[in-house]
């Protein structure tokens, strides 16, 4: 199944010819946009720009599994380097790092090769350096560029520039590194306006709203693709669902493997119980303000969205404000004793990993 999602593979090998619609169709056309008789991938651009000089070469047969693997190790280095700039002691940083990579939602994204995990892991990589340039050397037309990649990605992750803007705007404010931020911004806008145009004769249609999807996604998506309908559901997933039970039959006696994920997400409070540390942490801190304020406004689009994720381990839009997590929980790492954070993360990479690899496995 991961090596029939490699819609971004064949995204490339259409942007290479020319073509903003598919040239060659994936085994699925599941997620596809059919639209005046051409299909299109509906997500953004930029993971398959990555992709199209590995494509010029290995056509078809390359899988974006082998850009997921270096992205994640840097990933890996950001979080680590980013701690470290808020003087979080190198052990308790290397033990962030291994709870957002090995037992966080991450972990089924990275290790499953799917297009829309491929999109959020490139994403992740974006908003992971963003920050990581924001602590270091502030050189704001990098972290502008590190926004607009994950825009060109994930089109709501715009909103993400709001950690930054809080701070341009601050007084003396300096309008050069306003600019010098909001250009690469304002231009990936552009890229996508004349994207959408080309495909759907409109700057504002990604595709979304001709998606080849189940009958019970086309009947959320009659609400609305965005719509407060939509929140209930999205919360229930993110926060509180826990795993089902496996019955023998139709009895009610467990059989092994006892209990499954919900392929409509599970609550990353049970994928990850390190993340209850965040109720304890610094909310007088500026810097942990600002980013629970980011995550409460990155999550009005993740939230009013109709899709929820389906065919995921745990909540995987969740991963979009993942990176803003990680200052709150710097936090509170700095006043937890050691062995308390080491057990915590033990235990999410347990149970990350038991879901993973039910899912690997086909279960």
């Amino acid at each position: 199944m991961m090596f029939d999602q490699q819609q971004f593979v064949y995204l490339a090998k259409a942007f290479l010819e020319g073509s903003t619609s598919l040239t060659t169709l994936p085994p699925t056309n599941h997620d596809l946009s059919f639209f005046e008789g051409k299909y299109f991938w509906p997500l953004g651009p930029f993971p398959a720009i990555i992709l199209v000089p590995f494509v010029s070469i290995f056509k078809l047969n390359f899988t974006q599994g082998f850009i997921q693997l270096p992205l994640t190790i840097f990933n890996f280095w950001l979080i680590i380097k980013i701690a470290k700039t808020q003087n979080l002691e190198s052990k308790k940083a290397l033990f962030l790092a291994i709870f957002f990579i090995f037992g966080s939602i991450y972990t089924p994204l990275a290790a499953l090769a799917l297009s829309w995990n491929f999109a959020q892991v490139v994403a992740t990589t974006c908003l992971l350096f963003a920050l990581f340039e924001f602590f270091t050397n502030r050189r704001w037309f990098l972290i502008g560029l590190a926004i607009a990649f994950a825009t060109l990605t994930r089109a709501h992750l715009i909103v993400a520039s709001v950690f930054f803007i809080t701070y341009l705007l601050q007084k003396p404010t300096n309008t050069k590194r306003i600019i010098t931020f909001i250009i690469p911004i304002l231009l990936s806008l552009v890229i996508l306006a004349i994207y959408n145009y080309t495909r759907f004769g409109s700057i504002f249609e990604s595709g979304y709203k001709y998606q080849l999807v189940p009958e019970e996604s086309a009947k959320r998506r009659g609400l609305g693709i965005i719509s407060p309908a939509h929140i209930p559901a999205n919360l229930y997933y993110m926060l509180i669902k826990t795993p089902d039970p496996v019955f023998e039959n139709s009895s009610h006696v467990l059989k092994p493997p006892y209990i499954r994920f919900d392929p409509y997400g599970m609550s990353i409070f049970l994928m990850s119980p390190i993340l209850f540390l965040i109720f304890l942490t610094n909310f007088k801190d500026k810097y942990v303000k600002t980013s629970l304020f980011t995550i409460t406004v990155l999550l009005i689009p993740i939230t009013t969205y109709y899709g929820i994720g389906y065919i995921q381990v745990g909540y995987r839009y969740a991963l979009d404000f993942f990176p803003f997590l990680l200052v709150p929980l710097i936090s509170v790492f700095k006043k937890t004793s050691i062995n308390l954070i080491k057990i915590l993360v033990i235990l999410g990479i347990f149970i990350s990993w038991f879901f993973t690899i039910e899912k690997i496995v086909g279960y």
